[in-house]
């Protein structure tokens, strides 16, 4: 009887070490995860079960430099920044998971059951603003994303937030329609104001690392970061700080648009309604800085909430497993082996020239290897990022006329248009493009006299003297 009991007895030892290392638990709570998302997901992206991250979903239909947290814009709430979107897979994907880069599909995104106001690092100076996503604590970057004194096992995700992975953009341009409506011209894809990816070896050392922890009332143990503070967005921003307050105050969170998930989603998927806390389905959420040394605990945790009970299965998704970068490998030197008598006498060796510096007949070339055409890389190259142009102005003007409608009275909105209008009838502010031809210049010519008729004489009129026709007189001066 023992010899059977032997293989049971090891079967759950197996098991036993299996559930110890965590690997079973990753495993179901990845597809549970996906669970969530997958059916109102699957119509916008692709699902793959990419390496040992489980199932992860990236868009379709988008360009090869798209990245997360561009097309869009950053409203501030009094539970942290949220990101404001006309993406319609954004309530999942910029609240909950985390966004990787890879080299098969670009941009990634690995699924999670908490939410987070957002799951991004900040930094921040005077002139720029940036942001970046955190990746999932088992985030392993490729080679082209390492960062610069190398990847290890067991790095903080922090430290993997190299510069491909962040987005910076003027500070003085980082409110976008600040307190109006979204438009597509609001996002930063559209706005010009992103700074040139050549800059930034300038920009880092002169930005700062924001760790401000800040974890919501509802799940003590969800850390994120809050985002610049208020005061200095109003201060760079040239906004307020009172204007500023009495907006945030004022905000809906339910009319930003894709911050939570629309009606339709909940009434037709229960359960990713369960999978929000009673508290964020209302729109106002408090959140509480964090005490003390900065948390052990990765920020931007996936897993601090469980996902909810009866979810869905997932169908089977197609296992993928990430590409390894090709290594070149060692050159090894070969010693010369001997040469019998039928290799024929040696060439002769130049006296007092080494070796190694004699000249070594060429090889005939190797033939060359067909490889398959590899197909473009979504997400590799950078977002277009250029300097501010004559659009920006153009908008700068709208954004300073909405101000001074709001804060201005309409007695001064008066006096300042008439002022405009004064100024632009000026000759300075008259366009050079199109001169107007010069007029002639005036000349001055004295008129040559013409001989007048004599006028008849009028009864009781005195006749001149010496009996003639009396002189015309000369005209006065005529401009011709």
């Amino acid at each position: 009887m023992a010899w059977r009991t032997q293989p049971t007895r090891w079967l759950a030892i197996l098991l036993a070490v299996g559930l110890g290392l965590g690997l079973a638990p990753e495993a179901r709570a990845g597809h549970e995860d996906a669970a969530l998302f997958y059916e109102e997901l699957a119509q916008y992206g692709t699902w793959v079960d990419y390496g040992t991250y489980g199932p992860v979903w990236y868009p379709k239909g988008v360009s090869t430099s798209w990245r997360p947290y561009l097309d869009g814009r950053w409203v501030p709430t009094e539970g942290g920044w949220v990101f404001e979107t006309s993406e319609p897979w954004g309530w999942a994907t910029y609240h909950f998971g985390n966004w990787m880069p890879t080299e098969d599909y670009g941009w990634v995104w690995v699924p999670g059951s908490t939410w987070y106001p957002s799951t991004v690092a900040w930094r921040t100076s005077d002139d720029y603003v940036g942001w970046a996503p955190i990746p999932p604590p088992n985030y392993i970057p490729p080679p082209a994303y390492y960062p610069p004194g190398g990847y290890y096992p067991g790095i903080s995700p922090l430290d993997l937030l190299t510069a491909p992975l962040w987005i910076f953009a003027q500070a003085v341009n980082f409110l976008l329609g600040f307190g109006l409506p979204y438009a597509p011209s609001y996002s930063y894809y559209n706005c010009g104001c992103l700074v040139p990816f050549t800059t930034y070896p300038l920009i880092f050392p002169r930005t700062i690392f924001l760790y401000d922890y800040y974890y919501p009332v509802y799940a003590p143990r969800a850390y994120f970061f809050f985002g610049p503070p208020f005061y200095y967005v109003a201060r760079v921003c040239r906004v307020p700080i009172g204007h500023f307050h009495t907006i945030v105050r004022r905000l809906d969170v339910h009319q930003v648009r894709n911050v939570l998930p629309p009606r339709v989603v909940w009434e037709r998927r229960p359960f990713v309604k369960e999978a929000l806390p009673r508290e964020v389905r209302e729109g106002r959420w408090r959140v509480e800085p964090v005490k003390g040394d900065l948390p052990a605990t990765r920020p931007a945790r996936p897993d601090i909430i469980p996902p909810p009970r009866d979810l869905p299965k997932v169908p089977p998704i197609t296992r993928v497993t990430p590409k390894v970068p090709e290594t070149k490998k060692p050159m090894h030197i070969q010693p010369e082996r001997p040469r019998g008598p039928e290799a024929g006498p040696r060439k002769p060796v130049t006296p007092g020239v080494p070796e190694r510096l004699r000249p070594v007949e060429p090889r005939p070339p190797a033939p060359e290897r067909l490889r398959p055409a590899v197909p473009e890389r979504r997400g590799v190259r950078l977002p277009p990022q250029a300097v501010p142009e004559e659009r920006e102005m153009r908008e700068r003007l709208k954004q300073q006329r909405r101000l001074e409608q709001q804060l201005v009275p309409s007695e001064q909105q008066r006096q300042f248009r008439r002022q405009e209008r004064e100024l632009q009838r000026q000759e300075i502010f008259r366009s050079p493009r199109s001169p107007k031809p010069e007029a002639p210049r005036l000349k001055l010519e004295r008129p040559q006299p013409q001989p007048r008729p004599a006028p008849e004489p009028r009864s009781g009129a005195t006749p001149p003297k010496g009996g003639g026709r009396p002189e015309a007189p000369l005209g006065p001066l005529r401009l011709r």
